[in-house]
């Protein structure tokens, strides 16, 4: 018993050692671009060095090491704990209401289909429940857009498509007039190599008011750092050429912990408007076949300048293995044309 008592102390200081050094490494990731790749493990890393931080003291003797342990798991909580606290406080922050003027309502939803889904039925239960004026998708392949297309046809009769590389399908579906923007950055090859792209589509509104909306689609930052890099620098350079209010949205493949993404919020001026939403994954593949999970990582982004977002969401599964965020908003009367 001695002996199986000593082997899970030394398990637990290992484990509370690796976890913490993990969480203070990720602090560091706004001087090594590669340490940023921990962020994105932020709530792993969260609730692993707070059960250790509860663990610890409880099952290792007394002594100095026990006092190094504690130590080191401490820092390592205090270190995932600035990235991850002002994340959730921010969720929990109200939204404004919906002004009383008049102004038109603009309901949004943006999801990634993916590849491997082919239940375009049960995508269009989720959307009839939502009634979004706007849709957006990612991983939108063509055998999901020749059976998904037609059925949304008669609600939304403004659409556009991009077809490309690995993460440049794309869709935007509408009940509102748009005219397509940069049109250069939306691919209609399959076979070709542009990895990436997006669809700018501006909107006139009822009231008077205008805004554009992007969606796009990024890479994964490992195994190549460098080329999601490029894809922000990209993404960047596209927002800057667009004037007046301004909704970005998509699967950017990088949590809202990461520096990566608060950098391009920064860098744009475009306000991230989710928080502590956790999209991905929405299914797991285990024993023979993909399976619902709980997502653990932020990765699908809604970004907005010149508009009030009023409400914020995830709907329900569509059998992709990210979860739909929904939003409303409305333009805000004093931003410039």
């Amino acid at each position: 018993m001695r002996l199986l008592i000593r082997a899970l102390r030394i398990l637990l200081s290992i484990g509370a050692l690796g976890v913490s050094a993990l969480a203070v490494l990720a602090v560091l990731g706004f001087a090594v671009p590669y340490f940023d790749l921990l962020n994105h493990l932020q709530a792993l890393l969260f609730i692993g060095t707070l059960l250790s931080l509860l663990f610890v003291p409880a099952l290792l003797g007394r002594g100095v090491w026990r006092r190094f342990v504690l130590a080191a798991t401490a820092t390592g909580f205090f270190a995932s704990a600035i990235t991850v606290v002002p994340e959730f406080t921010a969720s929990l922050q109200p939204r404004p209401p919906v002004p009383a003027s008049g102004q038109t309502v603009v309901k949004v939803m943006t999801h990634n289909l993916f590849g491997m889904n082919y239940d375009m039925l049960r995508v269009l239960d989720v959307i009839k429940r939502e009634q979004p004026d706007i849709i957006a998708l990612q991983e939108f392949f063509g055998e999901q857009r020749s059976e998904l297309g037609p059925l949304l046809k008669e609600t939304y009769p403004y659409s556009v498509f991009c077809r490309g590389g690995k993460r440049a399908n794309l869709g935007l579906f509408s009940k509102l007039p748009f005219t397509q923007e940069q049109g250069a950055a939306c691919p209609d090859d399959a076979y070709g190599a542009q990895r990436t792209g997006h669809i700018l589509g501006l909107f006139e509104l009822p009231d008077g008011s205008h805004f554009s909306l992007m969606t796009t689609h990024l890479d994964w930052p490992a195994p190549k750092m460098a080329r999601q890099r490029e894809e922000f620098a990209e993404l960047q350079a596209a927002v800057a050429e667009v004037e007046g209010p301004l909704v970005v949205v998509g699967d950017f493949n990088s949590t809202s912990w990461s520096y990566a993404l608060r950098g391009f919020g920064r860098s744009t001026g475009l306000t991230r408007q989710d928080h502590g939403l956790l999209t991905y994954p929405a299914l797991f593949y285990y024993l023979g076949g993909w399976r619902e999970t709980l997502p653990f990582l932020p990765l699908d982004h809604v970004f907005t300048r010149g508009v009030a977002v009023h409400d914020l969401h995830t709907a329900g599964m569509t059998g992709s293995d990210h979860l739909p965020v929904v939003f409303t908003f409305t333009v805000d009367e004093g931003s410039p044309d």
